[in-house]
């Protein structure tokens, strides 16, 4: 009986963890000129002499164009160049189309992202080095004062572990003095190009000194774009340093009376580049995803250095691929967390992806006062929210405190400046979940996810609800309690895990007490039985 009713409930729980989400029209307008498809086995013989740059032989669109191979993906996978840039909803219909071909498995559109900034300005101006007595006083997303994540009693429980890694995939990483160059492991470049009006990564030898294609080196060689390189009517942009940014907020060198304080004094950070001129794709991100989580991507050495926490500060239009789930699926699998943004839209993180994918932990953006950033999205796909800040000046208080550069197009002098955005509150979480695997290693990716969710601390006013930011504001101190007795926060029945039915699964905001309590019903519905038929 026992076993039973065990074996219904998990059932019911692999199909009510999480809801088909479907794209609205909003964000669907830039253009793209690749297609991520899968083939079957013999279409896979078919393709392995085809050469970059060169007609894929037998595949082609409706109209008999041509499709143009671009590169490998993920074993019977290959990403694919339309003759011409075409909107998003255009390459999902020409996909649609090509999944027709009975040597295709799959097809989808390789769709834009981008790094969730909100700049100091419009173009991306560092701003000014701030007094040294205003640098790490100034970090008001770390207090427990205004409404930060009460990182101080924190530090009081945990400073981290060298034998952690967080991965960030972002623009890359550069060199800077408030970073220990020992604490960065040498990472990989996925960058393939972002999908670009003038095709500049597949056109061009080099982007501003960084080869075509993917290489050992992750370092960013900036972002620089001019008028309409993007997209038509897109305006240029000085080179935004977002990675290194990011990366300052999870590890950066602490207590040194140097610049600011990173959250995980000891953690390795594993730099991945996937953004570059023009945002990124997601079949670069997709590898990367897995990459991070030790696992093999075809024509990328071996991750030695698998990490425990991936994050994820970017995002993009519609709702999560079936390419992006799965890679995200894989990482879980392999034990990671996986911390993403809710996305800088003012809108619905339920249509940004991979804010909206199962099994993520989204962080959404709050103020120095605790209320709703007004630019990040919210929506059930958010799990929580952290301090983003707001800026509207240079040195401007209730910004977040970041490292930076001030090279305008290349790397030049290194700076600090006050930013806002929620790919600064995903950093935040990502290196709390690190702290909390440092407190015990053997916690599961679910319960990490779980604990940050229950640990929360309630927002101060109705601009932000449980249904909008997720349960509450990040609460360091209380998530690394809860790390050290999970029991106490989960309950001592309740575990995590990678499997189909682990906790905090994203979108659908599925709490597993509910199944704890049918459990303990069934269970004792069991008993009360066999007593029953022994008074017979």
């Amino acid at each position: 009986m026992i076993k039973r009713i065990t074996g219904f409930l998990l059932s019911l729980c692999a199909v009510t963890i999480s809801y088909p989400l479907i794209a609205s029209d909003r964000g669907l307008s830039p253009d793209t000129h690749q297609i991520i498809v899968r083939l079957r086995d013999d279409g896979v013989r078919r393709i392995q002499s085809v050469q970059r740059n060169a007609v894929v032989p037998n595949l082609r669109l409706p109209d008999g164009s041509p499709l143009t191979f671009v590169r490998t993906f993920d074993g019977n996978g290959m990403v694919v160049r339309l003759p011409e840039a075409v909107t998003y909803r255009q390459a999902e219909q020409l996909a649609a189309q090509l999944a027709a071909d009975p040597a295709v498995l799959a097809a989808q559109a390789d769709k834009r992202v981008y790094p969730d900034l909100i700049p100091v300005d419009p173009g991306y101006l560092p701003g000014n080095v701030l007094p040294p007595d205003n640098v790490l006083s100034g970090q008001w997303n770390l207090s427990d004062i205004d409404a930060g994540i009460r990182m101080q009693a924190g530090w009081d429980r945990e400073t981290g572990s060298a034998g952690l890694v967080i991965a960030q995939l972002d623009t890359g990483i550069v060199t800077h003095r408030d970073i220990d160059p020992a604490r960065v492991l040498p990472g990989y470049d996925f960058f393939t190009g972002g999908l670009s009006n003038l095709n500049t990564e597949l056109d061009n030898d080099t982007i501003l000194g960084d080869p075509v294609g993917r290489d050992p080196s992750p370092v960013d060689p900036g972002d620089v774009t001019v008028d309409n390189e993007c997209e038509p009517g897109s305006f240029g942009e000085n080179s935004s340093w977002h990675g290194l940014s990011v990366a300052g907020i999870m590890v950066a060198e602490s207590d040194n009376q140097f610049d600011m304080a990173g959250i995980d004094f000891a953690a390795r950070l594993l730099p991945l580049r996937v953004l570059g001129k023009c945002g990124g794709s997601i079949s670069d991100v997709a590898d990367a995803i897995r990459w991070a989580a030790g696992l093999t991507v075809t024509g990328v050495p071996v991750n030695p250095t698998p990490a425990r926490v991936i994050n994820l500060s970017l995002s993009g239009p519609g709702a999560c691929s079936p390419e992006e789930q799965s890679a995200i699926d894989a990482a879980l699998n392999a034990g990671a967390v996986v911390v993403v943004s809710a996305g800088n839209d003012g809108g619905s993180a339920d249509n940004q992806s991979p804010a909206n994918c199962s099994g993520v932990l989204t962080v959404g953006a709050t103020l120095r006062d605790g209320s709703h950033a007004g630019y990040s999205n919210t929506g059930a796909a958010v799990t929580l929210s952290a301090p983003g800040g707001l800026t509207q000046a240079f040195g401007d208080p209730d910004g977040i405190l970041v490292l930076s550069n001030n090279g305008a197009t290349v790397q030049t002098t290194d700076t600090v400046i006050r930013i806002a955005g929620s790919s600064f509150s995903t950093a935040q979480v990502s290196a709390v979940a690190s702290l909390m695997f440092a407190v015990d290693s053997t916690l599961s990716a679910g319960q990490v996810r779980e604990i940050l969710r229950r640990t929360t601390y309630d927002f101060p006013d109705t601009s932000c609800t449980t249904a909008t930011c997720g349960s509450g504001i990040l609460d360091a101190d209380a998530a690394l309690a809860g790390a050290a007795d999970p029991a106490s926060v989960l309950g001592a029945a309740v575990s995590g895990g990678g499997g189909s039915c682990s906790l905090a699964t994203g979108p659908s905001r599925f709490d597993p007490l509910w199944l704890l309590l049918l459990l303990v019903a069934g269970v004792r519905y069991a008993v009360n039985s066999r007593r029953s038929r022994r008074n017979l």
